[in-house]
């Protein structure tokens, strides 16, 4: 009977196992599959600039509530699906734009799982991103001291399209995907906390003292999983 009860908590343990790196696998397929769409979406939007004399896409960050509802812009999705379907290696075109990972109905909503960063609407190609900085704070002997500065980002360094949510958790790093201007696709990079209030692009993006990212998070909205 003991050996009986050994051999049941053995099989356990190893059935534990190989579910865990079941799921690792599948989180691994998941992430891979991602990079490689916004990679697929960092050509089409090369091929739409090239065909838009340098510029960039003009399309809304959050199409389900568009910054002027009353003007609203097209959603990323229906301005680069000719050119996705250029370069996609997918069985279809909207597959490209869904992240296997997004489990939070963003794609169903938005049209696509990734977000446009808008401060780069109609923006010339390979310039990079300019970033407004601001800070503040107390000095040791008192009083406060400011700094306003523009810091204008490398192509390398800016941010075309972005997972909307940390579809893939990976602690301490970003557990969002991006794809970068000049055409490579990683983990979102961060910047580590500062104390300081740093604002990117337009207004209503807001600032954090906290962990801030390249790309701007936009506003809030009603999906199952917040960004």
């Amino acid at each position: 009977m003991i050996e009986l009860l050994a051999a049941i908590g053995v099989i356990v343990i190893l059935a534990a196992l190989a579910l865990a790196a079941l799921s690792s696998a599948k989180a691994k397929a998941r992430n891979v599959t991602c990079l490689s769409q916004l990679r697929q979406l960092g050509i089409a939007t090369r091929l739409y600039a090239e065909e838009s004399n340098g510029r960039l896409p003009v399309a809304e960050s959050l199409p389900s509530n568009p910054d002027n509802p009353q003007k609203p812009r097209p959603r990323i999705r229906d301005v680069l699906g000719p050119y996705v379907g250029k370069v996609t290696t997918t069985n279809g075109l909207a597959s490209v734009f869904k992240c296997p990972a997004d489990k939070a109905w963003f794609f169903e909503v938005e049209g696509s799982s990734y977000r446009w960063n808008t401060d780069l609407n109609g923006e010339r190609i390979d310039l990079g991103e300019s970033v407004q900085v601001h800070g503040g704070g107390s000095l040791p002997a008192g009083g406060q001291w400011q700094t306003n500065y523009t810091k204008e980002l490398a192509p390398e360094s800016t941010v075309l399209l972005v997972d909307y949510d940390d579809f893939h958790p990976r602690p301490p790093k970003s557990g969002k995907n991006a794809v970068y201007m000049e055409g490579h696709a990683a983990t979102l990079e961060t910047l580590r906390p500062t104390g300081r209030s740093i604002s990117k692009g337009s207004a209503r993006h807001g600032s954090s003292t906290e962990e801030d990212q390249r790309l701007p998070e936009g506003r809030g909205h009603g999906h199952g999983g917040g960004v």
